[in-house]
Formats: C-alpha cells, structure tokens, sequence
C-alpha cells in the first residue's frame, strides 16, 4: 500500500509541474517574445483561465503527503523552511502580477508588475527544480528525521551540504529549460499571428537546449545519488523510464515540425512526468535519502501503516475524480485558438 501511495503522490506533484509549469513558463515568455502590450494580452490570455485551477494540484500534493507520509511532510516543512517561504511569496506576486494589470491605466504600474510576472514566475521554475533536486541528492538527516541547511555553503554536494550547489543550481536551470519549452509549445497550439510565430522560434532553441540538458542532468544524477546506481543495477527494466522520456522530447521536436502543435504538448508533458517518476524510481523505496544512510527516510517509516492507507485510498479516489472532472470540462471550455483580435482580455 505505501508504494501505491508513492506512485500516487509523485502522480500529483508531477501533475502540478506540468499543467503549473505551463504557464509559469509562459510567465517568463511574455516578456520575451511579445512586441507590444496586445501581444501581452494575447499571452496572458491564454493562461488567464486555467492557472489558478492549476495551483490546486499543488495543494492535492500536499494534501495527499500529509495523509500518506506524514512523517516526510514533518521532515521537508521543517527543513526548507526560508525556500518554502519563498515560495509562498513568490505565488502572492505572482498572482498579483496576473490579475492586477487588468484594472490598471497607468502604463508606468503595467510595465512594473509584468516584470514581477516575470521574476517570480522564473523564481518559482528555479526552486522547483532545485527543491527536487535536494530531495534526489539527499539532504543532512539526524536519528529524529530531522535537518538544516543554509541557502549555499561552498556549492559542493557533499558535506556541509546547502540548499545551492551546482548539482541543484543545474537542476534549477535545466527545470526552466523544460518549462519554458512546455509554455512555448503551449502558446504554439493556443495562439496565432505574431505570438505563434515567436513562440514557436522560442520552443526550437528551447528544445534544443533540453536534450542537451537531459543528457547532462541525467549523468549528473548517476553521479550524485549512490542510491540510483544501485536501484538500476538491481533493477535494470527502470531504464526504461529515462528511455522513454528521451523519446518523448524527441516526439515533441518532431511533432511541433509537423505542426501538430497540441500533440507537441502533450508529448512534452509526458516527458515531464517520465523525468520525475525516474528520479522517484531511482530512489525508491527512499522518499527522502539522508546523506547518512542509516537515516534515510523511507515510505515505510514516514507513513501511518497499511491499514490506515487503506482507509484514507477510500477517501482519496472520489476526491481526485472530482478534480478530474473539474479539470476535463475547463480545458475543454477553452477557445481553440486565443486570437489577438479577442476583445475580452481577461
């Protein structure tokens, strides 16, 4: 029952990397490949709809790892408290940042929170990537379960070990990479004209730059975590998750060439989740190694018990059906195509 749960919680965070990771890479894009305050507009627009709704899988996340593993929530609240902090305010911007502009007149006050749009949205990609990679990489664990790191110490993976290193700063860099690719594709199958236009020069360097990324970053991860040189070598068919995310950027490439823009999409997507349940897989059953390895925190000794599982599953899938739901018919009722003709920028 604990791994069902593991695979369930790492299905919510990667679900909220990818539908959030969208438009936080659109965020970061509107600023780059708009010419003007319509184009603006017209970017926006084709998140405005969806990216609050898609803040809710990031609460799912949390809701399901304080029901499944307590004990890594206790862990991970106490010790990335200042990233996670940082976070919270980074979503307040962020927010403001959307929503704001639109009663604003002042050109002066516009120009100012889309540059807040984005700082933060390319903040947040950041942490989120380097906070997964200090969950891979292992962070300084007692006997309690317990550990602090400062923001950096001398950016070396082993010990003192800090929130920066240049494996996490990597990490940081190749997550917007990835990002900023999925929000181009996806401005490439929802808008037409200048943007589309832009966008899609935006996600062939963007693509480029993430094979070459997943190539180093995969390495990279061989070398930092012992832990996945021994689940692959006693574990070999897991290759084949990396395998197929590999294949799945490929597709997205070749796709998006094809102009099959929202299959373009979707394959991006799925390479996101592949590359994240590759990492869960590589540390499995960890789900918070310790750089001692006699305290690592596991599915076992963070979760309630089997039984109690069970109970909370019960619970769980009624729930989650309905946010699918929710999910299916927003995106459904979306434009085709967010035209920058559209008169209603909201």
């Amino acid at each position: 029952m604990e791994t069902v749960w593991l695979i369930l919680l790492v299905l919510m965070i990667a679900t909220y990397i990818v539908l959030d990771g969208f438009d936080l890479g659109v965020g970061v894009l509107h600023l780059l490949i708009a010419r003007d305050r319509s184009e603006q507009k017209q970017i926006i627009q084709s998140i405005a709809p969806v990216w609050d709704g898609n803040e809710v899988w990031l609460i799912a996340a949390g809701g399901t790892m304080m029901m499944a593993f307590p004990g890594f929530l206790s862990s991970m609240f106490s010790g990335f408290y200042l990233p996670l902090t940082m976070v919270v305010w980074l979503l307040i911007f962020r927010a403001i940042s959307i929503e704001l502009p639109h009663y604003l007149s002042d050109s002066l006050w516009i120009h100012f929170w889309n540059l807040m749009l984005f700082v933060a949205s390319g903040l947040l990609i950041i942490i989120l990537g380097a906070a997964m990679a200090n969950i891979y990489r292992g962070v300084p664990l007692d006997a309690t379960g317990s550990f602090f790191e400062p923001l950096w110490t001398n950016f070396r993976i082993g010990p003192p070990t800090g929130i920066l290193d240049w494996y996490t700063i990597l990490s940081g860099v190749t997550s917007a990479t990835f990002l900023l690719h999925h929000g181009a594709l996806w401005l490439v199958a929802k808008t037409d004209g200048r943007v589309q236009q832009h966008a899609r020069q935006a996600a062939t360097w963007l693509w480029t730059g993430s094979i070459g990324l997943t190539l180093v970053i995969f390495i990279a991860s061989w070398y930092v975590q012992p832990l996945a040189r021994t689940s692959f070598s006693e574990t070999p068919w897991k290759i084949i998750l990396p395998l197929a995310a590999v294949l799945s950027l490929l597709a997205s490439g070749y796709l998006r060439w094809k102009n099959k823009n929202m299959p373009a999409f979707l394959s991006s997507g799925l390479f996101i989740y592949l590359v994240i349940f590759s990492g869960a897989m590589a540390i499995y059953p960890n789900i918070l190694p310790g750089l001692n390895p006699e305290h690592h925190l596991t599915i076992y000794n963070t979760s309630p018990g089997p039984e109690k599982l069970t109970t909370t599953l019960y619970w769980w899938i009624p729930g989650i059906l309905l946010v699918g739901v929710y999910f299916t018919i927003l995106f459904r009722s979306l434009p085709a195509v967010i035209s920058a003709s559209s008169e209603d920028d909201h």
